[in-house]
């Protein structure tokens, strides 16, 4: 192969190092000859056949919108009666029994009357059921959603307040803390006006309404893919932030107190303040029916049903139990005249009347609802996924949200929050047998007896009761904490996301938190990028690959030639530090190099002074700009320059190899791009200048295994123009390549300073005659 050459004559090239079985190729030439050239139509084109491909409806068009519109009806035709349907019916009733005390503790959260915990457990699953494509999730309440939007409910109710009574938000705080009660405990002592819990109920159900509908667009337009930028440890860490928050909000309950609700920054700490100056006034009877249900479902919850799951077909309904239980005691002890316990109060029996939910105030809260529509989203689409997985079977995204948003649209209109995927449920749901999602609509029937006739029974259930159920179910997210010790064996960055993200939501708020721990998440992809540095590659002996050298026993460099790998994106926050790099890793810093090469004056005319004569005024210690490789050449038995290359450690070859007093370790340096998936104009800008630079001294620089996206890039700049010469297909292309440039141009060096000396003996001979 000459130099300069694609293909060998041959048709294939061997050496002592490596060795390919085919011709050498450069990526151009590569795409030339392999390349599909299928020329695009016209823009103008391909719009009048993507309209017409649109608009024409045929059946079988028509049959294949159905199935993707309803899923549904694809889960339904494979349906198995015989089999499905008994264990549907049984985690159906299962579900729908945990559904009960759940959806009326969760709506606590949300400062709302329990009852509406059993409408979102009747109508947002029944949609689902239509739309979804998850067959194991049991959608309805959940304590972040629940939360969140007792956020919203509570800051809009105190401006609203303020407007009734003419006051501004100091006076209504100030009148707030002289009462000592505010939320659910307003209702319970008589201060809630049946005003004030329509215009709640109607806040939230704003909220689901406009959560739903940013669900369907984002859905509609295919925005599934916003999850990607919230991993599992910045979700795992969001969620146990969250927690906290749930927990502190039911401290009150549990303890029997009356403290105002915080919003805001630092909601947290001042909930606390407040609980620790309210703590005299602990009742005593309340916390220990809090008590006595919390160790009750933790024994059954926890001892039996999880221990014993693979012997229980179904899992004792323990939080019905506790339910039932505190009802009958509260009932027939008559707790709340006697004992001061706050009770649920009236259950309205019946279906709610549909209505439109309000709008006339959701600028003030579209931001929240679009996050808590986010999150919602980012909770469920992670469980079913999981599911999913367990069950072998797929499930889409965009689908996801769409169902999502039309549950949580259609049950706006029956005074319905946003709602999302259970994890307690989806998992009873999954181990009590359920396999498609006919479990939700037996689920919701349970739950539909409740509302019609069973309802008003559960009037003097104590709220300390429902707390109780809440505290129990935090159990599973607080134990995520258990997981970061494996979780920094396996990446300390993700640590700090979910670090970052739980304190923030702890110490701030939930909203900050989530925003800061997305913000941080991006950042440490930057400082990922940026921490990764070039890699001298050397090939391992009796194999033709390269690994580096420092992880791989039995490498050998290649003599004249240096490779370097790059495991990230060139981009303009990693250029910089990408060039500084290959000059630490190459030991070789052009500027520097320069110098030495003019002070051995290796130029044409000036070469024959400096050619290992005495009075060179270039020591051995100037050829090498680093400490480690004069050590190395210091024990060198040959102990002379002239026969000395290093290329990441010491070896010699013989004197035609490299002309002598030559300061450069290497001839050629090939960059690997296999891994670089994404080059910006100022990685391209940094690549010209690094080539630039090494070929000021003489220092040939080859890019391989440059990928399309990359190649495409170099293409919208100059960079073909100049340097198309310079990218090989594989990093053997590259180093065969190299190699036959080397030989060549050092035969030539060689023969040149034959002459020179040669001229320069002659002329000692000829000046000693004249003497």
């Amino acid at each position: 192969m000459t130099v300069g050459k694609d293909v060998n004559e041959n048709g294939a090239i061997s050496n002592n190092y490596l060795a390919i079985n085919r011709p050498v190729y450069r990526t151009g030439t590569f795409r030339e000859k392999y390349l599909k050239n299928e020329e695009k139509p016209p823009l103008k084109e391909r719009l009048k056949t993507s309209i017409k491909e649109a608009t024409t409806c045929t059946p079988e068009k028509r049959k294949k919108c159905c199935f993707s519109f309803f899923p549904v009806i694809k889960i339904m035709k494979r349906y198995k009666w015989r089999t499905d349907l008994p264990n549907d019916l049984i985690a159906g009733l299962t579900v729908g029994i945990m559904q009960l005390p759940q959806g009326m503790a969760y709506s606590m959260l949300a400062d709302l009357p329990p009852v509406v915990g059993l409408y979102m457990s009747f109508f947002p699953p029944l949609v689902y059921f239509l739309f979804g494509t998850s067959k194991q999730i049991s959608m309805g309440t959940v304590a972040v959603v629940s939360l969140m939007t007792g956020g919203v409910v509570a800051r809009m109710t105190a401006a609203w307040k303020a407007e009734q009574s003419g006051l501004d938000d100091g006076g209504l705080l100030n009148s707030t803390l002289l009462n000592g009660t505010t939320g659910i405990e307003q209702e319970q002592e008589g201060l809630y006006s049946p005003e004030e819990t329509q215009f709640r109920i109607a806040i939230a159900a704003s909220v689901g309404f406009v959560a739903g509908l940013a669900q369907v667009l984002m859905g509609i337009f295919k925005v599934g893919f916003v999850t990607t930028y919230m991993s599992d440890s910045l979700v795992s860490g969001f969620t146990t932030g969250a927690a906290v928050h749930v927990f502190t909000s039911q401290v009150k309950y549990a303890l029997g107190i009356s403290i105002p609700r915080f919003e805001g920054l630092f909601q947290i700490l001042k909930t606390y303040a407040a609980i620790f100056s309210a703590i005299t006034r602990t009742n005593i009877p309340e916390m220990v029916i809090t008590l006595i249900c919390i160790v009750i479902i933790y024994l059954v919850k926890v001892q039996i049903n999880q221990r014993f799951k693979h012997k229980l077909k179904i899992p004792i309904p323990v939080e019905l139990l506790v339910v039932i239980g505190a009802t009958l005691a509260s009932h027939f002890g008559n707790f709340h005249h006697i004992y001061k316990i706050r009770v649920v109060g009236k259950i309205p029996a019946g279906m709610p009347t549909p209505s439109l939910p309000q709008l006339d105030r959701v600028s003030e809260y579209s931001v929240d609802c679009i996050i808590i529509a986010i999150i919602a989203f980012a909770q469920s689409v992670s469980l079913a996924s999981l599911m999913a997985k367990k069950h072998h079977y797929d499930i889409d995204s965009n689908k996801e949200f769409v169902a999502y948003g039309l549950g949580s649209f259609f049950g706006s209109f029956f005074s319905c929050y946003p709602i999302a995927a259970s994890v307690s449920r989806s998992s009873v749901q999954d181990s009590a047998g359920g396999k498609t999602q006919l479990t939700s609509v037996f689920s919701a029937c349970l739950v539909l007896i409740v509302i019609l006739f069973i309802g008003p029974l559960f009037e003097s259930l104590p709220n300390c009761a429902l707390s109780a159920i809440i505290i129990v179910a935090l159990r599973s997210m607080f134990l995520q904490i258990l997981e970061l010790p494996k979780l920094f064996s396996i990446s300390p960055y993700d640590v700090a996301i979910w670090l970052v993200t739980f304190l923030c939501v702890v110490v701030l708020h939930v909203d900050y938190g989530l925003a800061i721990g997305i913000v941080f998440s991006f950042l440490t992809v930057v400082i990922r990028t940026q921490m990764v540095s070039p890699k001298s590659l050397e090939k391992v002996s009796d194999v033709e690959v390269l690994q580096r050298a420092s992880d791989y026993e039995k490498t050998e460099p290649v003599p004249g030639v240096m490779v370097i790998g790059f495991n990230s994106p060139l981009y303009y926050a990693n250029a910089e530090l990408f060039v500084t790099n290959v000059y630490k890793v190459t030991k070789v810093k052009p500027e520097r190099l320069r110098k030495i090469i003019k002070k051995l004056k290796l130029e044409e005319g000036d070469l024959k002074p400096g050619i290992g004569q005495k009075n060179s005024t270039v020591s051995q210690q100037d050829l090498l700009p680093d400490t480690s490789i004069r050590l190395q050449m210091e024990r060198c038995s040959l102990g002379s320059i002239d026969s000395y290359i290093s290329v990441g450690s010491v070896s010699t070859i013989n004197a035609k190899s490299y002309p002598p007093n030559d300061p450069r370790p290497f001839r050629h340096l090939i960059i690997d791009c296999s891994a670089m998936h994404f080059v910006d104009p100022v990685g391209v800008k940094i690549l010209k200048t690094l080539i630039a630079d090494f070929q000021g001294v003489n220092i040939n620089i080859l890019l391989s295994g440059v990928r399309d996206e990359v190649w495409r890039i170099f293409e919208a700049t100059d960079f073909l123009e100049k340097h198309h010469d310079k990218i090989y297909l594989t990093v053997l292309d590259a180093i065969t390549a190299a190699k036959e440039s080397t030989y060549d141009a050092t035969d030539d060096n060689q023969q040149r300073l034959d002459t020179i000396e040669e001229e320069s003996s002659a002329d000692t001979a000829l000046l000693a005659v004249k003497n």
